[in-house]
């Protein structure tokens, strides 16, 4: 039988093996759901919901739901924290924070009421929500505000506008609609590397002249058909290979 379970907590690392000496490749936000692949006595690997990305998680993280939950929740129409200051409460008055783009319609499975400003209580264009998360540190396989990297950005980013694409920046670029520099949009995505076989970075374009991305930090940077120059050195940091829309 089938075993699934649910984020209970503001986050959890998703690691790369069952060691939390094991580089963290992704995270977990509240409210997200998985599947579990194998279950061993202190770590389970996971199969994430949302965009099938595996992963080990620790067992003291882990809150099982039914089959009939897990069903509910990835059905029902998704609803994100918008607010820096969001939280719930559950059934024992405990707070917990939620980060910014935590899945908050999973409140019901979770026994719990959300605090805050959400994806259908505000209305936001991707530049808007991009552009909340600058100078949120970087962290490898980061997705939240307090730490993130490039291809989570541009996937929470992304998802709180009801577009679901993968996890990593090479993943991300075998999908959309290639296009030109000339056809550019606000909210198309960049991807830079060596080549398309060696995709490693990607950033949210403003327009033909400026990216918002995760480099150091979330921050916004000069960009053209080279790519990414830094704002204050003026060197050119990312190669840019291809751009698409989604």
């Amino acid at each position: 039988m089938k075993k699934y379970g649910i984020c209970e907590f503001s986050m959890i690392p998703v690691r790369s093996g069952e060691s939390s000496k094991n580089e963290m490749v992704s995270q977990l936000l509240y409210g997200e759901v998985f599947q579990v692949l194998k279950q061993k006595k202190k770590w389970t690997k996971i199969l994430i919901c949302s965009d099938n990305y595996f992963g080990w998680i620790n067992n003291t993280q882990i809150k099982f739901v039914t089959k009939k939950e897990y069903e509910k929740i990835i059905k029902r129409k998704p609803i994100f924290c918008v607010d820096f200051e969001g939280y719930v409460m559950d059934g024992n008055n405990e707070k917990t924070l939620i980060p910014f783009g935590g899945l908050v319609s999973s409140c019901e499975e979770l026994n719990s009421v959300y605090y805050g400003k959400s994806s259908v209580s505000c209305e936001f264009d991707i530049i808007e929500i991009a552009k909340k998360y600058i100078n949120s540190p970087y962290l490898w396989g980061g997705r939240n505000q307090h730490g993130i990297d490039c291809s989570g950005f541009s996937q929470i980013v992304y998802k709180i506008n009801g577009i679901n694409i993968p996890r990593d920046a090479s993943q991300q670029a075998k999908l959309g609609e290639e296009i030109s520099f000339s056809e550019i949009n606000s909210g198309n995505l960049a991807f830079f590397g060596s080549s398309k076989n060696e995709i490693s970075h990607v950033g949210l374009v403003l327009n033909k002249k400026k990216i918002i991305h995760a480099f150091g930090k979330v921050r916004i940077d000069d960009f053209n058909r080279d790519g990414i120059k830094n704002i204050k050195s003026k060197k050119i940091t990312h190669k840019l290979i291809e751009i698409k829309k989604y």
